[in-house]
This record gives structure tokens, C-alpha cells and sequence, in this order.
């Protein structure tokens, strides 16, 4: 015995149907659709689709590190220290003593 299944549109009710995804405010849909209940959802869409861009995993930041030598690295560290900044002793330095000791020599890391 063969058993067949028959999917029918969920708003006409017409069979042939097939399943439609689509997302709308953060949430994803999907509805059985016949062929020309589709085609009249793309008509709908084209103008969004047209000026949209195709959404995918969340764009990863780069991490900006300057490029200094080890004995730049010292010299800041010794420049912040005596300029009362509080930091590690090891590790990255921060962004603001990095910004400060850039201003106080005029150098531009953006080259």
C-alpha cells in the first residue's frame, strides 16, 4: 500500500502547494503556498528585495592593533606612568593612554 501526500495552500486550499520561508521584523515565516501564490509574494517583495541586502552572520569586528615595536611599547608605558596613567603592567595598552601618547608626539598611526 502507498500512501501519498498532498500538500494544499494555507490560503486557498488548492493542492500542489509548497512551503515558503521568508523572515520579516527578526522573525522567520513559513507558509504552503501554490505556484501563483508565490509568484504574487515575490511581485510583493521584488521592490524590497531589490533595494535590501542579504542578511548574514553579524559582521565581525576587527580588532585595529598599531603597529609598534616592543621598545615603542616600553616607551609608552614608561610616558604613562610618569603622566599618571594606571594600567597592567603586561598585556595590551589602552586605547586612551595609546591616544594620549600619540597627541603629546604628534604621531598619526592612520598612515
Amino acid at each position: 500500500m502507498a500512501i501519498e501526500s498532498i500538500v494544499v495552500s494555507d490560503l486557498s486550499r488548492k493542492p500542489g502547494a509548497t512551503t515558503v520561508s521568508f523572515g520579516l521584523g527578526g522573525t522567520w515565516y513559513e507558509v504552503d503556498l501554490s505556484p501563483e501564490e508565490q509568484e504574487s509574494l515575490e511581485d510583493a517583495l521584488e521592490p524590497y528585495v531589490k533595494v535590501g541586502r542579504k542578511a548574514g552572520a553579524t559582521p565581525v569586528k576587527r580588532r585595529v592593533v598599531p603597529e609598534t615595536t616592543p621598545e615603542e611599547r616600553e616607551r609608552i608605558r614608561e610616558w604613562a606612568r610618569k603622566n599618571g596613567y594606571e594600567f597592567a603592567e603586561r598585556g595590551r595598552i589602552p586605547k586612551k593612554v595609546m591616544k594620549a601618547y600619540d597627541e603629546a608626539h604628534d604621531i598619526d598611526r592612520n598612515k
